[in-house]
């Protein structure tokens, strides 16, 4: 089933768009730079780097565009310099915060699809900015699209194309050379998907990101089904292998909830103003959240931007109910709703602002003191700060605030949505792929994974460590 979004909206106008099949007729092969081969995957970002997660797949004449993710502390770091900055395509491949689509050269005429894995904006955070480089649709699961849909609002932009819903275990064509099968998997982000591309030289199967979660908090268990349906089929696998260096399974879910609860619960809390910070993406997290501020008997209120956006998303495609939480959407009101808080012991407070980022309602929140923070308080962070120097500066300089004031920090009660080490060796054993192409880390990640897979069995020249813009030719 496929739904395509069409509402009317003060700042969109209705395109005039050539019809689908004429516009496919018109590309030509004329267009294919230097290659005899049949098929081609090009990466256009994140390969050999964590972030802007983007990758072409050409079959003949015709190409789709799996994911267009920012590099998120490039992006935080340009944007947090001034108040007014320029926020384009060109600026943001310009800094290197988004996939450099321009690899394509003529190309980009052919693109015939966008296909997107999931809401986490390290892959659909270029979206408004990039994709009308390309006219094309839109595609991916319905808390995708719903997100996606509210960026280009934001954004006050107007999609070229259509944005296209598809169920999270559909199969769609794409142009005349592509079918897409979308395979759910476990993630941090609802409705996340692994992309099968099949096309008429062969299976791509686009697995970033993914984790093995057999006790998820948030909708079904992976499609091991399909996947075991599948073995020796695929020709290439595209994989996560954020933590392909850490020797352990990645825990399920169900253990960041208990964190939770033993911080939460299990603490001399009374009459403390408490803080929680997590990734706005994570509807599971948050509702659990919000769980045990009901076994606290605390109103849970959401303090951001982001967190409505987030929340209100998933309210929209029936993943979850959010109608007992207070939001407060904008950054604005934060300070005048803060001000009207006589008993803050009464409230769980969640903040955007994990990070540390400065613009953020937490850094406000101390910054600002607009809630007084003081001895026995607590600031739990239900999340990992990102190992990149923005990030780590920002937190150190947050951590350091909050400690001045002796307050309660409780770091990392989190698990990740990435699969580990251990995770990489049941994927490859159960799906058996042909050739791999390791994504989604630095080149120490990539080379702990290339060596876990010469261990399962797989030869050097069928693991192929590349670069962004370096092809790999297929047929």
């Amino acid at each position: 089933m496929n739904r395509q979004r069409n509402r009317q909206k003060p700042h969109r106008k209705k395109t005039k768009r050539r019809p689908f099949k004429k516009r496919i007729k018109e590309l030509t092969t004329k267009a294919i730079e230097n290659s005899k081969a049949k098929m081609e995957i090009i990466p256009l970002g994140g390969f050999s780097e964590i972030g802007r997660n983007s990758v072409a797949i050409r079959a003949d004449d015709e190409v789709v565009v799996l994911d267009l993710g920012l590099m998120m502390d490039k992006y935080i770091e340009y944007t947090d310099t001034d108040e007014f900055v320029e926020i384009s395509g060109r600026k943001l491949i310009e800094i290197g915060a988004a996939p450099n689509v321009d690899i394509l050269g003529k190309l980009k005429k052919n693109v015939v699809g966008i296909v997107l894995t999931h809401a986490h904006l390290d892959h659909i955070g270029s979206v408004p900015y990039i994709a009308n480089k390309f006219d094309c649709d839109i595609h991916a699961a319905p808390f995708t699209i719903e997100l996606v849909d509210r960026m280009y609002d934001d954004e006050k932009r107007m999609p070229r194309g259509t944005l296209v819903e598809h169920d999270v275990n559909d199969r769609f064509r794409v142009g005349t050379k592509f079918e897409i099968e979308f395979i759910y998997i476990t993630h941090s982000a609802p409705h996340t998907v692994m992309a099968l591309v099949h096309t008429p030289y062969g299976k791509v199967l686009y697995a970033n990101d993914f984790k093995f979660d057999n006790n998820p908090t948030l909708g079904p268990k992976p499609n091991y089904a399909r996947l075991r349906e599948l073995e020796g089929q695929v020709d290439y696998l595209i994989l996560d292998t954020l933590y392909a260096d850490q020797p352990i399974k990645t825990p399920s879910e169900k253990i960041a909830e208990e964190m939770l609860k033993d911080v939460l619960l299990g603490t001399q809390s009374r009459d403390a103003t408490i803080i929680v910070s997590t990734f706005s993406s994570h509807i599971a997290r948050l509702r659990a959240i919000v769980n045990v501020a009901k076994m606290m008997k605390r109103q849970t209120v959401f303090l951001g931007r982001s967190l409505s956006k987030y929340t209100d998303a998933a309210e929209a495609v029936d993943l979850a109910d959010f109608s007992d939480v207070e939001k407060v959407r904008y950054g604005s009101k934060v300070k005048s709703y803060l001000k009207k808080i006589t008993d803050p012991g009464k409230f769980l407070f969640v903040a955007t602002g994990h990070q540390g980022e400065p613009k953020a309602v937490l850094s406000r929140i101390v910054n600002e003191n607009l809630l007084r923070l003081t001895d026995n308080d607590m600031v739990v962070f239900s999340s990992k700060t990102i190992p990149v120097p923005v990030s780590l500066e920002n937190r150190k300089r947050l951590d350091a605030k909050l400690q001045s004031r002796h307050v309660r920090i409780f770091d990392n009660i989190h698990v990740s949505g990435h699969g580990a080490r251990e995770d990489g060796r049941d994927f490859l054993n159960m799906l058996k792929p042909k050739n791999i192409i390791p994504t989604h880390g630095e080149m120490k990640q990539l080379v702990a994974f290339k060596e876990l897979a010469k261990e399962v069995g797989y030869k050097p020249n069928q693991i192929r460590i590349v670069k962004n813009g370096e092809r790999v030719k297929i047929a």
